[in-house]
């Protein structure tokens, strides 16, 4: 093995020009890949994290009358998840008939969020603010907006606005507010949602205070696995009456909430994050699907080009081919040179690419996508923060080199089995 290598470097410095194009298409090859793979990354892990934002955490318990549920519940859900779970009451508040007002301007609101700012401290810390924060915003009248909605009101932190909404007698009730903060976010999760404390929303509505209509959890390790949810799910389920685990909430909506055909209480259920991202569900896939299919050509193309390119410069080193199994070199010696020098140039081009990937990661990072309509979605505070993976480099590069050497091997078998005589009989 010692012998390949020395002979297998030799050859690829001396015939440095006809394998730099390999090189080269190795490099682009894996480093567009791994681009592609880090930037979908990137814009999936934004959109969770402003999906677990606008959602509360990890998991939504919901159900019990219509949507309605007793706040004592959480005390209740604490011995099914772990002791640093965060596990906090919401009033999720439907705002086709509220807008906020100042200075004789309205901006009408799609969902008021109302919160409870102690227990959420962590997640609402993690907010992107150009003004304010949602420090002691907590028992008082405060309200949290979006940089789209202060820009069309006017407003900075710690202004006054007015609530204006119709109650659950269908009455018109104002609101004094106290803009505390203004995260940017422009998303359909940001753009037209505010936050501030439950029980104030529920007071301005007329929402009984004990009663909150979802339950947000907030695991410590983060995103849980399928298997974890599933536990959770059958600890609650010897409990409580609780509806089957579903990809979509909507199932649960459509098979209980509006049924109507239960007495009492309806089961409740648990929500993953990604049941509730179904309506946005054909963009992700869709995403994948393109970023694999551009993998899968540029992999075939890496491929494709190296073995073609490699029986070609077989066919013309058939006489020393000839000469090496004149000398007494086996065949699969002369096998383990070519492949030594496959293996080589593969390497040396996935580290490039992995470099290349890298360098291109940090300039798309600089560039503002915040004009494109609707992406923000997919963006930190307007820009594309891919996350680089070392596991992904190694995925492709393994399936690179693997697939490469095998196509090489396929490629250079005809000149690798030919006689010593016919090697040295055959002239370029």
């Amino acid at each position: 093995m010692k012998d390949e290598l020395k002979m297998g470097l030799r050859s690829l410095v001396y015939r440095r020009k006809q394998y730099l194009s390999l090189f080269l298409v190795c490099l682009f090859g894996v480093g567009v890949s791994l681009f592609c793979l880090y930037s979908v990354n990137g814009m999936l892990t934004a959109l969770e994290n402003k999906a677990r934002i606008y959602y509360g955490g990890d998991l939504q318990f919901i159900g019990g009358r219509g949507m309605d549920q007793p706040v004592s519940n959480v005390e209740m859900l604490k011995e099914f998840f772990p002791e640093d779970s965060v596990i906090a009451e919401r009033y999720d508040f439907d705002a086709d008939y509220a807008a906020f007002y100042f200075e004789g301007t309205g901006v009408r609101q799609r969902v008021i969020k109302g919160v409870n700012f102690e227990k959420e401290k962590k997640l609402f810390a993690s907010f992107n603010y150009i003004e304010g924060s949602a420090e002691d915003i907590y028992g008082t009248n405060g309200v949290l907006l979006s940089e789209p909605i202060a820009k069309m009101l006017e407003v900075h932190a710690g202004d006054e606005i007015t609530f204006m909404l119709r109650n659950g007698a269908w009455q018109i009730n104002t609101v004094p507010m106290i803009v505390k903060g203004i995260f940017r976010d422009s998303s359909l999760f940001g753009m037209y949602t505010s936050y501030m404390d439950r029980e104030v929303l529920s007071n301005a509505y007329g929402y009984p205070a004990i009663y909150c209509n979802r339950i947000c959890v907030m695991l410590p390790e983060g995103s849980p696995s399928k298997q974890q949810i599933q536990e959770y799910q059958d600890k609650l389920s010897k409990k409580l009456n609780m509806f089957r685990l579903v990809e979509d909430k909507q199932t649960y909506y459509n098979d209980c909430i509006y049924a109507h055909n239960f007495e009492g209480e309806q089961p409740y259920a648990l929500i993953k994050l990604s049941a509730n991202l179904q309506e946005i569900q054909i963009i992700i896939d869709a995403m994948k699907a393109i970023v694999a299919f551009v993998i899968a050509m540029l992999l075939i193309i890496i491929v494709t080009g190296v073995s073609s390119t490699f029986r070609v410069i077989a066919m013309k080193r058939i006489n020393e081919i000839g000469i090496y199994k004149a000398i007494g070199m086996k065949r699969f010696k002369i096998y383990g040179m070519l492949l030594t020098e496959t293996l080589l140039l593969i390497i040396a081009g996935c580290i490039a690419g992995y470099l290349f990937s890298c360098v291109l990661t940090g300039i798309i990072g600089l560039i503002d996508f915040s004009f494109i309509p609707a992406f923000d979605i997919f963006l930190i505070n307007g820009k594309m923060k891919g996350i680089i993976s070392f596991v992904y480099f190694l995925g492709i590069s393994m399936v690179v080199i693997v697939t490469t050497l095998a196509a090489v091997m396929f490629a250079v078998k005809k000149s690798v089995s030919v006689t010593p005589c016919q090697a040295l009989a055959v002239t370029e």
